[in-house]
C-alpha cells in the first residue's frame, strides 16, 4: 500500500523588533504542537463484544487522566474482517487529510479482542461456515500503513498470544520469531506490542483518581483467584483490563500444559512460556509482554515474581 502520509507542522506568524526606535516586522516560524492520538479498537462480535468494550472503555479513562489534552476514541462497530478493514481504511484516511496531519500525532493503537500467534480472529465473514474469519496484516490484507508517531507511536495487542511466536510451532518461524507482533511492526513500520500467553480480563471494583498512572497499573499487576475474578466480571460491570496472566487453572492452564507437550515435540526444547507461567503463577501475575520494532525483537523482559516491566505498567 503505497504511503501517502502528509506531515505539516509549521505556521507563520510576524515579530514586531525595534531598533533606534525604528519598529521592524520580522516573519517568524512557529512550530505548532500536535496532540496525541489514541484509538482504541474492541472488537463487536458475540463472543466477547461487552467485555472487550468495559475493557476498552477502561483504558480510555485512563488514557484520559494521563493524557487530559489528548483525543482518545474508540471504535466498536466491527465482527467480521471486513468490517475491521473498513474500520482501518477509514482510520487512515481521516489521519491523512492536510488539516488533521496538523493536529494530531497518532501515539497508539490499541486492539481488544480474540486472536492468536499469527493472527487476529473475528467472525466468520457474513456469519458463513467456511468463510474467513482472521486478519493477517500480512501482503494479502494489504492494510494502509498508518502515519504513526516516530517516536510514540505503537500498536498495542491485548489479545491472545500476539507475540507467542512459540505457538507456531515451527522450527523456522520460532528461530526467526515470526508471530503477529512482528509482522504488524514490519508492515506498519512501528513498533508492535503483543502478549506471549492467553489474555484475560482482570477486574478491580474502584477507579481512584488520586492514584498516578503507574500505581494504577500496579493495582492490576495481579489477577485475583478464579472464583473472586468470575464473580466480579460476571454480576458487576467493573473496571477491568485485558492482559496476558500466569494462571494454571482452568481452560488457560490446560491449554499450556498441551502447548508445553505439543512444543516439546515439534521443536524439541522446553517450552519457555510455560517457565515463565511457574515463575509468575503462585501470584497471579501479569505475564511479561514482547515489543517488536520493525521486524526486531526491542527488549528481552525479565521475569521475576513481584517484578513489574515498564513496558508492562506504559501499555497495561
Amino acid at each position: 500500500m503505497p504511503d501517502k502520509t502528509k506531515i505539516i507542522t509549521t505556521s507563520s506568524a510576524q515579530t514586531r523588533l525595534i531598533k533606534n526606535g525604528m519598529v521592524y516586522i520580522q516573519p517568524t516560524i512557529i512550530k505548532k504542537p500536535l496532540k496525541p492520538l489514541f484509538v482504541l479498537f474492541a472488537y463487536a462480535g458475540e463472543n466477547g463484544a461487552k467485555e472487550m468494550l468495559n475493557a476498552a472503555r477502561f483504558k480510555e479513562k485512563r488514557l484520559r487522566k494521563r493524557y487530559p489534552n489528548a483525543n482518545v476514541r474508540i471504535i466498536n462497530t466491527f465482527k467480521y474482517p471486513s468490517h475491521f478493514k473498513a474500520e482501518w481504511t477509514k482510520l487512515y484516511k481521516y489521519l491523512t487529510k492536510s488539516e488533521i496531519a496538523n493536529e494530531y500525532s497518532l501515539w497508539e493503537v490499541h486492539y481488544f479482542g480474540h486472536g492468536g500467534p499469527e493472527s487476529l480472529y473475528l467472525e466468520k465473514e457474513g456469519g458463513r461456515n467456511g468463510a474467513n474469519s482472521e486478519i493477517f496484516f500480512n501482503d494479502s490484507d494489504n492494510m494502509e500503513r498508518l502515519p504513526w508517531d516516530p517516536g510514540k507511536g505503537i500498536f498495542v495487542l491485548h489479545s491472545c498470544r500476539g507475540a507467542a511466536y512459540e505457538d507456531t510451532f515451527i522450527k523456522e518461524k520460532v528461530d526467526k520469531k515470526i508471530c503477529l507482533a512482528n509482522t504488524i511492526s514490519v508492515k506498519q513500520s512501528t513498533r508492535c506490542l503483543g502478549q506471549i500467553c492467553y489474555a484475560s480480563f482482570c477486574p478491580e471494583l474502584l477507579f481512584d483518581l488520586s492514584n498516578t498512572a503507574e500505581e494504577e497499573a500496579k493495582r492490576f499487576g495481579y489477577r485475583p483467584n478464579a472464583a473472586k475474578s468470575k464473580l466480579l466480571l460476571e454480576r458487576f460491570s467493573v473496571n477491568r483490563v485485558l492482559w496476558g496472566y500466569a494462571i494454571t487453572t482452568g481452560k488457560t492452564g490446560l491449554d499450556i500444559v498441551n502447548n508445553h507437550n505439543r512444543y516439546l515435540q515439534c521443536i524439541n526444547k522446553p517450552y519457555p512460556i510455560a517457565h515463565y507461567v511457574d515463575v509468575l503463577s503462585p501470584e497471579n501475575q501479569i505475564m511479561p509482554c514482547r515489543i517488536f520494532k520493525n521486524g526486531t525483537l526491542v527488549h528481552k523482559p525479565i521475569v521475576v515474581l513481584n517484578y513489574f516491566n515498564k513496558e508492562d505498567l506504559e501499555y497495561l
